[in-house]
């Protein structure tokens, strides 16, 4: 089976992934052979967008896949798009490889620094914004922080965030009086936790000096990838 990560509005087309693989496992595949597997599709403009971006080569009245699968994780970056078999050895690099994220806002100096995996699942500020912005499908816990802030803009949103998280520089302990959705965003990311008293408390390191938040655990490794996502960048 082959996994397009991050796919692009051509190659995330159900009939793209469906053709690719379907191609994969076939020779000497012509068109009339595409046409009768895939009966509802408009198979033949599709086809010339799929040759036309490179994806797809015609040669002999043949179809055969001229995809730019994935050979090393070496220079992979965090979000190219990445065509991989699931059954290889470097598919099996890709999902253990770590990336860390860095999210800042123009409201203040604070930075969030966090850590996810290529594809993205882990339950990261940086990663929802990111998949909601590409309208990518959300994990069943990113559906929980969907439920709670929506197709929020990321720069208001980390504006009340930071704003809350930096009162932890003066106080370890801290009440909300009001329900509020940005808080309660904190807690399901795993930012902060609500005691028996139902303070909150930061659960996460915080380095004061740089007033940087990180929110998981990190090593200085040779499988770490840094990339920068101050909220000047554009999500799209």
């Amino acid at each position: 089976m082959i996994t397009i990560i991050n796919p692009t509005r051509l190659t995330r087309q159900p009939f793209f992934k469906d053709l690719i693989n379907y191609l994969d496992q076939q020779d000497d595949v012509i068109l009339r052979q595409i046409k009768a597997q895939f009966p509802d599709q408009p198979v033949d403009k599709l086809m010339e967008e799929y040759i036309k971006a490179g994806f797809i080569l015609r040669e002999n009245k043949r179809y055969t896949l001229n995809l730019p699968f994935l050979e090393s994780t070496d220079r992979v970056e965090l979000d190219q798009e990445v065509f991989v078999r699931e059954d290889s050895a470097v598919y099996q690099e890709l999902k253990a490889k770590v990336f860390q994220t860095e999210l800042r806002n123009t409201t203040n100096a604070a930075i969030l620094i966090e850590e996810t995996d290529f594809a993205r699942h882990a339950q990261t500020l940086s990663n929802y914004f990111y998949k909601v912005a590409h309208q990518y499908p959300l994990t069943e816990d990113q559906e929980k922080l969907y439920a709670i802030l929506g197709d929020v803009n990321p720069e208001y949103a980390l504006k009340y965030m930071t704003s809350f998280l930096l009162k932890f520089l003066k106080k370890d302990q801290l009440m909300q009086k009001r329900r509020d959705i940005f808080v309660d965003s904190l807690v399901l990311l795993g930012y902060i936790i609500q005691n028996e008293d139902g303070k909150y408390e930061l659960a996460i390191d915080l380095d004061k000096e740089r007033l940087t938040f990180y929110l998981a655990w990190f090593l200085v490794s040779e499988h770490i990838v840094w990339l920068s996502l101050g909220l000047s960048i554009n999500y799209m």
